[in-house]
């Protein structure tokens, strides 16, 4: 199994390489491809019997490889793995499958390629690319007046205060700072800049490679383009963070609404583009972190729920 591990190691790397020099790493040729040249190289040098087996084993040395030599985060190996199984041990099957058929089927053997195009191709090409635009809110209710809301939204945010929790604590890149540019005392309107600072990822051992992040904190940099009595929206105008690569923000919009009861409601939504292929994978996984983030941001307000 030794061989097979260096052989698919070594070919998934030059598919890396070659991904990553002409921009397709993001897309469903990095996802889907990589974990099918795994899986082809392992049927093919893996004895019959043990393909199965054997992939689910190369696949998660692979993984591990990953972070240690290629300098990939804990967030990302684990989002990508359940994909990166399911391809492989897919892939590995089915020609499995069509290798101990009776002459082999030249149907049969030529389907899987094509099939494997077509699902590689998505942020490739753009016929088989789907639309990216997404948007998630999230609501709480805070022990405060409309303008008690409207003071804090223009506030910097409390990320010392809150800690990120559940999924956004596993590895993600964390805010450190709200700052408002200029020396602003007021981030609400219009033309307002804010700038959030996000940390860089932790130091490694010697010898592990570093983290492909870098250890340099990065900045998201927003403007508010609009604003009512009960309403800020802002637009995403740098950002320079590890999220870039994954989504790329366009508005943030905050409304509140007093309920009469001394209470008031307030939403956060997200609009964003996904950056990840296939849509089908990482459409509803973005979707949900970034739900999570927006209650997060919540939270953030120097408000009391």
């Amino acid at each position: 199994m030794l061989a097979a591990i260096v052989l698919a190691f070594t070919a998934a790397v030059i598919v890396r390489k070659i991904l990553q020099e002409t921009g397709q790493d993001q897309t469903a040729a990095f996802y889907i491809g990589i974990p099918a040249v795994l899986a082809i190289v392992v049927v093919l040098s893996a004895p019959w019997g043990k393909v199965i087996g054997t992939t689910v084993k190369v696949v998660t040395v692979c993984l591990l490889l990953s972070m240690i030599v290629l300098g990939e985060g804990f967030i990302c190996v684990i989002f990508a793995a359940p994909l990166f199984y399911g391809v492989a041990i897919l892939v590995a099957a089915v020609v499995e499958y069509v290798r101990k058929q009776a002459g082999g089927g030249t149907l049969q053997v030529s389907v899987l390629p094509v099939l494997l195009l077509v699902m590689a191709s998505e942020g490739v090409l753009p016929a088989t690319t789907f639309p990216s635009d997404s948007t998630v809110s999230s609501t709480r209710v805070f022990d405060a007046s409309s303008a008690d809301v409207a003071r804090a939204v223009g506030s910097p945010l409390r990320f010392h205060d809150v800690e990120p929790s559940g999924i956004l604590s596993w590895g993600f890149p964390a805010p450190m700072h709200d700052r408002l540019e200029g020396g602003e005392v007021e981030g609400s309107r219009v033309g307002d800049r804010r700038v959030i600072e996000f940390a860089g990822a932790h130091h490694r051992p010697a010898l592990l490679s570093t983290h492909h992040w870098g250890e340099q904190s990065s900045e998201l940099t927003l403007e508010v383009v609009e604003q009512t009595a009960t309403s800020v929206r802002l637009r995403a105008v740098s950002d320079t963070t590890p999220l870039a690569s994954w989504l790329t923000w366009k508005t943030i919009d905050i409304d509140w609404a007093d309920r009469g009861d001394g209470r008031t409601a307030v939403t956060w939504t997200l609009n964003f583009d996904r950056e990840l292929a296939p849509a089908w994978y990482f459409g509803p996984i973005e979707s949900m972190v970034a739900e999570r983030a927006a209650g997060y941001l919540l939270d953030s307000l120097d408000l009391q729920a």
